[in-house]
C-alpha cells in the first residue's frame, strides 16, 4: 500500500541530483491530489518544489564553495608575518590591491553561505502549510512592482518511461499560480486550474511543432533556384505560418477569458495609484457585499486594474464565470453586476491614459515556467507586455537575492557602454556574419568585436563572461565553445544576448532528465539576463531583429549617424550595405531623443507584436530569461 508519508520524508532527505526525476513525479502527484480535495495551498507548495527538483544542486553548491574558499582582506592581513605588514604600509601597489579588494567586498551585501543556505528556502520545510507560508514570505520580499505567475503541468504516470517528445506531447492539466499579483501582499498567492478538452490536442501540436518547421526551411540553397522550387518552398512557409497562428490562437482559447492574467502592474504615478485605489476599494465592497472568497476578489481585481484590455465579450465570460463560484442564488444579476463593474473601469481606464501616456505602460511580469511547458508562446497571450522567464521560484530568489542591490522599481540597473561580440565563429555563415559586421562596425565600432574566428575558453572565461554586454551570433547557443561546468565556477555581472538557433530552448540530454538550456547555466553563474530563443529562425530575420534589439538599447558613441530604423533594409540584408532609406534624408540620432528605449524586455514586446519582423514565426520565438532589466545609460526611469 502507498504509504505518502513515509515516501515524503524519504523523499525530503535528499536531492534531485541523488533521487532523479522521479522526486518531481511526486510533488506534482502530490499537487494534483490537494487540489482536487480542496487544499489550493498546499498544492501550490508541492508545484514550487516540483518545479525546483530540475535544478542541478550539485554545481551550483560547488561553484558557491569554491567562492567561499577565496581569502578576504581582513584574513590576508591577519595572516602576514610582521616583515609583510611592515612592506605593505611602504608599498603602495600592494596597499591600492587590498583598498580595491575592501570596495569589492563592500559592494557585495551577501554574506558568506547565504547563497547555498537560501538556495532551497523549503529545505527544512516538512509540513505543506508551513511551506506555503515561506513561499508567501519570499515573494513579499521581491520588488513590489513584479507579478509573479507560475506554470505547471500536472502529473503524468508515464513521464518516468518515456522520451522528452512523448512527454511534451502527453495529456494533462496546467496549474496557473498567482504567486504574486496586483493584491499583494495584502492577498496571499491564489492558483487557478486550466483542464480544458481542447489542450490534449495543443500538447500534440507543439511537441512536433519546432521539427515541422525545421522541415520547412532546411532546403539546399542549390535545389531551390527554380521558379518551381522557389513556389513550393513559400508555399509550405505560409501554411507554417498558418499553422502557427492557428496554434498560438487555440492556445488563447484555452486561457480565455483569464489572459489579463498575464498583464503586470501599471507604472505608479499619483494619478495611476489614486484610481486604482479607488477601483480596489469598489472591488472590495463588491465582494464583501455577495460574500466573494479571496481567490474572486484578486481575480476580479486583476480583471478591473487591466478592464480596458478586455474585450467585451470576455468581460462577459468572465464575469459568468467568476460567479459560478459564488454561493449566491441571483446568479444572473450578480454577473451582470460584475460585467456593468468591468466596463465602467474600462471607461476610467481609458480616459486616464488618454490623458497620460505613462499610465498605459506596465510593470514586467516574472513567468515561472515549468520545464515542459517552456516551448510553448506565453508571451503571446499579452504580447504588449514586458515579460521575462525563470524556471523555477528558487532560481528567481537566488538572483534577486544576489543582485538585489542593482534593482531598482522592479528593474536590474545596468550602464552599458562597452561590450564584447562573437560573430559567426564557424565562417559558414556568410551573409548573415556580412550583415552583422557591417552592423556593427556602424553603432558600435567602440566594442570589442570577434569574427569568424573560434574562440578559447580562455577568452569566454577571461573575456565575454567579465564584459557588461557579450553578443553572440551562429549556430546554436555558445555552449559548444565553453564547458558548462566553467560557466557555473564563473560569476558573470554583464546580460548575454545569444542569437542563434534553438539557443535558449531546452532539450533532454537522455531518456528522461531534467531539460537544460544556455540560460540555465547562465542563471547557475549569477548572470542577471539572458535573451534567446525558444526555436530556429531564418538567418535574415533574426540579423534584422538582433540589430534592431541591440541598436534601440545600446547606443553609439557616434550620434551623427543615421537612425538603425531609417536605413536601407533590402540593401542590408542583401549586401551588407548601411546607407539611408530615403535619398536626402540627413535626419540623424541626435534628433530622435526618442529612440532608445531603457528597458529590454519592453523592446522585446515589440519584437513579439510583431513590429520588427510581422511574420509569426520570426517574431514570437524571442524570449528573455532572469530579471527585467534597464540599460540607464539610454534612458533614465521614469519615475
Amino acid at each position: 500500500m502507498f504509504d505518502a508519508e513515509a515516501t515524503e520524508k524519504e523523499l525530503r532527505s535528499l536531492t534531485s541530483v541523488q533521487v532523479g526525476p522521479e522526486t518531481k513525479e511526486y510533488n506534482l502527484l502530490r499537487a494534483d491530489e490537494e487540489y482536487r480535495n480542496g487544499n489550493e495551498k498546499d498544492s501550490i507548495y508541492y508545484q514550487v518544489r516540483a518545479l525546483f527538483q530540475c535544478a542541478d544542486m550539485r554545481l551550483l553548491t560547488e561553484a558557491q564553495e569554491l567562492e567561499n574558499q577565496l581569502p578576504n582582506a581582513s584574513e590576508i592581513l591577519l595572516e602576514a608575518t610582521p616583515k609583510e605588514k611592515a612592506d605593505y604600509k611602504r608599498n603602495k601597489f600592494l596597499q591600492n590591491i587590498l583598498n580595491y579588494q575592501l570596495k569589492l567586498e563592500e559592494r557585495t551585501t551577501t554574506p558568506k553561505n547565504t547563497v547555498i543556505d537560501s538556495l532551497d528556502f523549503l529545505q527544512d520545510v516538512q509540513d505543506p502549510k508551513l511551506g506555503y507560508a515561506r513561499i508567501t514570505e519570499v515573494c513579499q520580499q521581491l520588488p513590489e512592482e513584479w507579478c509573479v505567475l507560475q506554470l505547471c503541468k500536472s502529473f503524468n504516470a508515464a513521464t518516468t518511461y518515456s522520451t522528452f517528445c512523448e512527454i511534451a506531447a502527453a495529456n494533462g492539466d496546467i496549474y496557473v499560480s498567482l504567486l504574486r499579483h496586483c493584491r499583494s501582499p495584502e492577498l496571499e498567492p491564489t492558483c487557478l486550474h486550466f483542464n480544458n478538452d481542447a489542450l490534449g490536442s495543443l500538447f500534440k501540436e507543439y511537441s512536433t511543432m519546432v521539427e515541422r518547421f525545421r522541415r520547412v526551411v532546411t532546403v539546399d540553397p542549390l535545389a531551390v533556384k527554380d521558379q518551381e522550387s522557389k513556389a513550393k518552398y513559400w508555399k509550405e512557409l505560409h501554411a507554417f505560418e498558418d499553422y502557427l497562428k492557428k496554434l498560438i490562437a487555440d492556445l488563447n482559447s484555452v486561457f480565455m477569458p483569464y489572459c489579463f492574467m498575464f498583464l503586470g502592474k501599471r507604472y505608479a504615478d499619483a494619478a495611476v495609484q489614486q484610481q486604482t485605489k479607488l477601483i480596489f476599494d469598489r472591488v472590495d465592497e463588491f465582494c464583501v457585499e455577495h460574500r466573494w472568497n479571496n481567490h474572486q476578489r484578486i481575480l476580479l481585481s486583476q480583471a478591473a486594474l487591466h478592464a480596458n484590455r478586455l474585450p467585451h465579450d470576455q468581460m462577459k465570460q468572465l464575469s459568468y464565470e467568476l460567479n459560478s463560484n459564488s454561493n449566491n442564488n441571483n446568479n444572473e444579476t450578480e454577473a451582470l453586476l460584475v460585467y456593468e463593474l468591468l466596463k465602467s473601469c474600462a471607461t476610467k481606464w481609458q480616459k486616464l491614459e488618454q490623458r497620460q501616456q505613462l499610465a498605459a505602460k506596465r510593470f514586467p511580469i516574472i513567468l515561472v515556467v515549468d520545464e515542459r511547458l517552456d516551448h510553448m508562446h506565453w508571451e503571446q497571450l499579452a504580447p504588449m507586455q514586458e515579460c521575462t522567464r525563470i524556471k523555477s521560484l528558487h532560481s528567481l530568489w537566488r538572483l534577486f537575492k544576489y543582485h538585489k542591490a542593482k534593482i531598482q522599481h522592479g528593474y536590474y540597473m545596468v550602464d552599458i557602454k562597452k561590450g564584447i561580440t562573437l560573430i559567426n565563429p564557424d565562417a559558414d555563415l556568410q551573409n548573415s556574419g556580412r550583415r552583422l559586421r557591417s552592423f556593427l562596425e556602424y553603432w558600435l565600432s567602440h566594442w570589442q568585436h570577434m569574427f569568424e574566428t573560434v574562440p578559447t575558453e580562455q577568452f569566454m572565461i577571461e573575456k565575454a563572461f567579465k564584459a557588461d554586454c557579450f553578443v553572440y551570433a551562429g549556430h546554436g547557443s555558445s555552449l559548444q565553445y565553453v564547458s558548462s561546468r566553467l560557466i557555473y565556477r564563473n560569476r558573470i555581472q554583464g546580460v548575454i544576448f545569444l542569437f542563434g538557433c534553438d539557443s535558449t530552448r531546452v532539450l533532454s540530454s537522455g531518456l528522461y532528465s531534467a531539460l537544460y538550456g544556455a540560460q540555465d547555466y547562465y542563471h547557475g553563474a549569477l548572470c542577471p539576463t539572458v535573451v534567446g530563443t525558444l526555436m530556429p529562425a531564418l538567418d535574415g530575420n533574426m540579423d534584422n531583429v538582433s540589430a534592431n534589439i541591440l541598436s534601440q538599447w545600446i547606443a553609439p558613441v557616434e550620434k551623427q549617424i543615421i537612425p538603425w530604423t531609417s536605413i536601407d533594409r533590402a540593401a542590408w540584408v542583401s549586401q551588407g550595405t548601411v546607407k539611408a532609406a530615403l535619398k536626402g534624408n540627413s535626419d540623424t540620432l541626435e534628433q530622435h531623443l526618442d529612440y532608445h528605449t531603457g528597458s529590454l524586455s519592453a523592446i522585446l514586446a515589440n519584437v513579439q507584436m510583431g513590429k520588427v519582423e510581422p511574420k509569426i514565426y520570426n517574431c514570437c520565438v524571442y524570449v528573455c530569461r532572469g530579471l527585467p532589466v534597464w540599460n540607464a545609460a539610454v534612458e533614465e526611469l521614469p519615475f
